[in-house]
């Protein structure tokens, strides 16, 4: 019975959702589904379903419905585009955008097992060059347009009715604002579907505003060269600037003419006088020796002035006093202070901060490496590390012979029943009682060296190797070694001897 209502359960829900089915649409994928065309330009939409079409109608403004099909022949502005109805493509191209086609586009596909129109939107953005850019330019601190230096300007610049919304920059001449702008803000008219932008600008004038353009430039795809900009000249009054002080100024030959020349920044343009060793010399004159002029003031570009001061010919008192430019405007007076000499001109060296940075980057560097050497040093770490220490099962002996361990055992060591001859070259030691006795390996009682050496040349006349067996005391050089029998030593070494053919003859 359970197995029964289970499999009646399933039916139903198979036959609801087949009926479900009739009942949805096919999901219409469109390609693109918004896209911006400059009038006159042609374009062209793709709606698409996975499954047979039955016929393609489309809706676009401005046009009437089409329904479309390959095998029907275009006509108008409006005509078939894709692999066919089979394929289940309903794609149109229109050949000549006007601004009457800006819009939504609908298009209706049939598809023969649905009861249901499958439907698919896509919107046309026909692009039109808005007006051009409006600037409003607040007045200055004396509400008139000229400005002074600190002085707070705002700024705002409005491109009104384009579709889409225009983009807007600001420059100074042609240097980019990228700083105290405000989001732009976008006004939409939905009747036309046109857009006004607007964005404002808030900034603190400088000395080196003065002079220059401030714009509003607006980019547009429909405009003729794609922008479109408004403009306002900034005249920005300020007192002369201040320079280092004092200037020194070099190269200068006692004996011949020498000028000195100093560039101030100040507008207007301002009213200079030198004084040189208490006397006051104005634009124009000469000091009471008519040998120090000061020269009329020279316009470089707006704001920026070059005053000279020449001198006949320099003497020697000249490179010792102190000469004093005095520069007055209506906004503020400035005093420069200028020292000359005779020397060449130094040689500089600029450093930016980039290099400043990197110079102490090195020291720190260097700095760190000296301490790691330092402290490597002193406590033997990494390259001033002594070698591995021996194994504690190894003794000293045993280290100075070379062979595997293997080539060890297997080799019949000979012993040897006297010691080796002492060298007569080891009275450099610092005591004779340091000198290692050696006794016989199979006689424990004590033989005089002299006579283990004659043995020793007896018993080894036929032999080509031999072995010693000795204990060394490498540990405490100032102890008298002391010699104890076979049975108590704890330590040998083995030493290879190959008698050359020479030694046996």
């Amino acid at each position: 019975m359970e197995k029964a209502k289970i499999l009646s359960l399933l039916v139903q829900m198979v036959v609801g959702l087949s009926l479900f089915q009739g009942f949805l649409c096919a999901r219409v994928e469109i390609t693109p589904s918004v896209i911006l065309v400059l009038p006159g330009h042609n374009v062209t939409f793709v709606c698409r379903v996975a499954e047979r079409l039955q016929y393609c109608r489309v809706e676009i403004p401005g046009e009437d419905s089409k329904n479309l099909n390959p095998d029907i022949p275009s006509s108008g502005n409006v005509k078939y585009y894709g692999l066919g109805l089979e394929s289940g493509q309903c794609g149109f191209t229109i050949n000549s955008v006007s601004e009457r086609n800006n819009g939504m586009i609908k298009c209706t596909l049939g598809i023969p097992r649905e009861s249901q129109e499958s439907v698919g939107t896509m919107q046309l953005i026909v692009a039109k060059p808005p007006q051009v850019p409006v600037m409003e330019v607040s007045k200055g601190s004396d509400n008139v347009g000229v400005y002074k230096i600190h002085d707070t300007i705002h700024a705002s610049c409005s491109v009104n009715d384009g579709r889409p919304a225009a983009n807007i920059s600001w420059f100074l001449d042609d240097i980019p604002i990228l700083e105290d702008l405000s989001m732009p803000t976008i006004v939409e008219i939905a009747k036309e579907n046109f857009q006004s932008k607007s964005q404002n600008l808030t900034r603190q004038l400088r000395a080196s505003d003065n002079g220059k353009r401030l714009r509003c430039v607006a980019q547009h795809p429909a405009y003729p060269n794609g922008q479109q900009e408004t403009s306002r000249q900034l005249d920005v009054v300020y007192p002369p600037q201040p320079l280092k002080n004092p200037l020194e100024q070099f190269g200068y030959i006692i004996g011949q003419q020498g000028v000195i020349s100093i560039t101030i920044e100040a507008n207007p343009k301002p009213k200079i006088e030198w004084f040189v060793a208490e006397q006051n010399i104005k634009e124009g004159n000469s000091d009471s020796t008519g040998r120090i002029d000061a020269q009329p003031i020279i316009e470089l570009e707006q704001g920026r002035y070059e005053v000279n001061l020449r001198m006949a010919a320099v003497q020697k008192e000249d490179t010792e006093k102190e000469y004093i430019l005095a520069a007055q405007n209506q906004i503020g007076r400035q005093e420069y202070h200028v020292r000359i000499s005779t020397n060449p001109e130094p040689e500089g060296l600029e450093l930016g901060l980039g290099s400043l940075v990197g110079i102490v980057v090195a020291i720190c560097i260097l700095l760190m490496a000296v301490f790691l050497l330092i402290f490597a040093k002193t406590t033997g770490r990494w390259c001033f590390s002594g070698p591995l220490e021996r194994q504690l099962g190894e003794s000293d002996t045993e280290s100075a012979d070379g062979r595997p361990k293997d080539s060890k055992r297997n080799l019949i060591p000979i012993r040897l029943s006297n010691y080796f001859k002492k060298e007569k070259n080891m009275e450099h030691m610092q005591n004779k009682e340091d000198e290692v006795k050696i006794e016989e390996v199979d006689d424990p009682t004590r033989v005089p060296l002299d006579t283990t050496l004659a043995t020793e040349q007896e018993t080894n006349k036929d032999n080509k190797e031999g072995v010693v067996y000795a204990e060394l005391d490498l540990i405490s050089p100032g102890v008298k070694a002391v010699v104890k029998n076979d049975n108590d030593k704890t330590e040998y070494a083995e030493i290879l001897y190959a008698p050359k053919e020479e030694d046996n003859k």
